[in-house]
């Protein structure tokens, strides 16, 4: 009835919790949201230690794991959004939520077109979550993804400054996880993340890469571009040039 409509809608409203993770956060990043906005029943330390696989969790559900490496984390396949949880939510419930979230973004037809790019969907996140952490703007995502898919196939170091930023890790003096700017010492890190020294792409994604990311992977633009540079100049501000030599 009317009556039990308004019910349920009002008193649902009282027992449910929104969470909103940015598109390229990692795994820390979420921890600390989680540590600062204290959800639900959602224990920070917890949802890091699942998240990172330091404590037992079954994966066999979600099926696109299955080829996950036993050192590899959960970074990359935690999609971010926003999600309503009730107020005995926890940690895993959360976490198996983003993964059934990630299951359904990532349609059938984009996982095909990862695979007539010769990319397993671990190689496809690994590169959606550098383009993520490259650009805020979306129409240039598919051209970024052109321009590293291009340097695979060229057998070039990818020399993604994101992932030289994951290896150096959280920044005391700007309590930031993005380290801005990065110095020489730090692009000759000798880091198995350090796509300036590493040849192909790093161990595993370095970020959780939103949907538009994910899709520029399955569908990047046909360049030759190889380089591109962030363009100072631009309006809005964020914009890159994108050339076939450094020149």
């Amino acid at each position: 009835t009317v009556l039990q409509l308004v019910d349920a809608i009002t008193e649902g409203s009282a027992k449910d919790v929104v969470i909103s993770f940015l598109d390229g956060m990692r795994l820390e990043e979420m921890a600390d949201y989680l540590a600062v906005t204290s959800p639900a029943e959602i224990d920070p330390v917890e949802f890091l230690a699942l998240a990172r696989r330091e404590r037992r969790f079954d994966l066999s559900p979600y099926s696109f794991l299955n080829s996950l490496g036993v050192d590899n984390t959960l970074e990359g396949y935690l999609f971010p959004g926003t999600y309503m949880v009730s107020y005995d939510a926890n940690a895993q419930y959360l976490i198996e939520e983003m993964l059934r979230t990630f299951d359904r973004q990532v349609t059938p037809a984009m996982r095909q077109a990862y695979g007539t790019q010769n990319l397993s969907l671990h190689e496809a996140v690994i590169l959606a979550s550098i383009v993520e952490r490259e650009t805020p703007v979306d129409e240039e995502r598919p051209r970024i993804a052109s321009v590293y898919t291009n340097r695979v196939r060229e057998s070039m170091l990818l020399q993604a400054d994101p992932t030289v930023q994951y290896a150096v890790g959280y920044q005391d003096a700007s309590q930031n996880w993005w380290k801005v700017p990065l110095s020489l010492a730090d692009l000759e890190l000798n880091h198995p993340y350090n796509t300036y020294v590493i040849e192909g792409l790093p161990p595993g994604p370095i970020a959780n890469p939103g949907l538009a990311s994910l899709q520029a992977v399955a569908e990047p633009e046909q360049t030759d571009y190889l380089f591109f540079v962030l363009d100072c100049e631009s309006d809005p501000p964020g914009r890159h040039v994108f050339s076939r030599t450094f020149e």
